[in-house]
């Protein structure tokens, strides 16, 4: 099939559009960056501007939307004003252009990848992402919604932003259930080709652990020493930074201390049943 991939060029993107090219699919990539040289079809545009979606909707059979903003993401780090307000122009108005192009084209399907516990949590970025899940739902193209808990990779540039501090803060009672991104692609990938399922089981990681014991882990592996000093967190914000997957997510198989000795750069086994 001819299968368009929104962020293609981002972490999670280049490992769905990795994966697709062995079953002989054909992914195209929209992605505000210049195409480099021997990649999958490539299509320069801005899904905040509007700049190149029709082209790259046109003949599309699917559609794996993985683009997002966020600016914590991004500069590894939270700021007051992430609390405040986050940019909704991609993840809302880029996705409604991207749901109207999509009727136009007559696409049959659209995988619109989203975040475990958006419904529950009060970030301005994550009620963003809870706005573009309604817009896909009611946009008019067969769809499925498939959310995943934090990766790893976004923890690790977390952690490496701390490591010029003399000591930790970190909260007392905050557990996470994080995942490697590329055991999620082939995830995404197969939900993909099975075609439009509504909203499919969440992904996560083999193991709960609290925020503490990641960061303690990351020490190790990072031949690091900072004291980890536990701090109070509000029940609202535990629910707004932590959110647990419901009942019987897909798993990956690679823990955060396998992921750390590899540094996320070989690849994972794939999901679990």
């Amino acid at each position: 099939m001819n299968v368009l991939v929104t962020g293609g060029s981002g972490h999670l993107g280049r490992d769905v559009v990795r994966l697709f090219k062995p079953g002989g699919h054909r992914p195209r990539i929209l992605s505000r960056h210049a195409a480099p040289s021997g990649e999958a079809e490539w299509v320069q545009g801005d899904l905040a501007t509007g700049q190149g979606i029709r082209e790259a909707v046109a003949g599309v059979d699917t559609i794996v939307h993985a683009a997002t903003l966020s600016p914590a993401a991004q500069r590894g780090r939270l700021r007051p004003v992430d609390f405040l307000r986050t940019p909704s122009d991609v993840d809302v108005e880029g996705t409604r252009r991207l749901l109207a192009a999509a009727q136009r084209e007559s696409v049959s399907y659209l995988v619109h990848v989203s975040i475990v516990g958006v419904e529950r949590s009060r970030l301005p970025y994550m009620r963003v992402k809870l706005a573009a899940e309604e817009l896909v739902r009611g946009g008019g193209v067969p769809w499925s919604i498939i959310r995943a808990t934090a990766f790893y990779w976004l923890l690790d540039r977390f952690l490496a932003n701390m490591k010029r501090m003399p000591f930790w803060a970190l909260p007392r009672r905050l557990e996470m259930q994080p995942g490697d991104s590329r055991e999620f692609a082939a995830y995404v990938v197969a939900c993909a080709i099975e075609g439009a399922g509504g909203m499919r089981r969440e992904f996560a990681g083999p193991e709960v652990l609290g925020i503490r014991e990641l960061a303690r882990q990351y020490q190790q592996e990072r031949q690091l020493r900072r004291p980890i000093v536990p701090v109070p967190l509000p029940a609202a914000a535990a629910r707004s930074a932590g959110s647990l997957p419901a009942d019987d997510p897909v798993l990956g198989r690679t823990t955060w201390r396998q992921w750390l000795r590899t540094k996320g750069g070989e690849q994972g086994s794939g999901p679990g049943p």
